[in-house]
């Protein structure tokens, strides 16, 4: 019986590959685009944060990986994924001064409804104005 044991236990050791089919990078929403793929990582049972990593570094083409290449060509030791999530959205992301300057400035109604113009107002304001608004 002890052989059986074994080999139960080299079957919980394996692990099986699961393929994800992730978005392209949203240059315009680079904190939407890892809401999106956090739900793909979820959905196909991915746990570790270097296949999470390897999967962004996939999925992200050579031009934005080039302003990450620190971080790919000498990865630290632990929270790879998070440290290159958190670099992406900083440097892809809208500047505050830019949302502000779209929000107080830039937006119109045209021929869009008003609570379309109000959903674009509340994703540039962020946390900065209540939900009153």
């Amino acid at each position: 019986m002890p052989g059986n044991n074994q080999d139960s236990v080299s079957d919980d050791a394996t692990i099986a590959r699961v393929g994800v089919k992730l978005p392209p990078f949203w240059k315009a929403n680079p904190a939407l685009w890892f809401v999106q793929l956090e739900a793909q990582f979820d959905l196909a049972g991915i746990i570790v944060d270097d296949t999470k990593f390897n999967h962004v570094i996939s999925a992200v083409d050579s031009e934005i990986l080039n302003s990450v290449s620190d971080i790919i060509l000498r990865p630290p030791d632990i929270d790879r994924y998070t440290i290159l999530k958190k670099r992406l959205i900083e440097l892809h992301s809208e500047s505050e001064a830019s949302k502000i300057r779209t929000l107080l400035q830039g937006l119109e109604l045209g021929d869009q409804r008003p609570s379309q113009l109000l959903t674009r107002m509340r994703a540039l304001a962020g946390d900065t104005v209540g939900e009153p608004l």
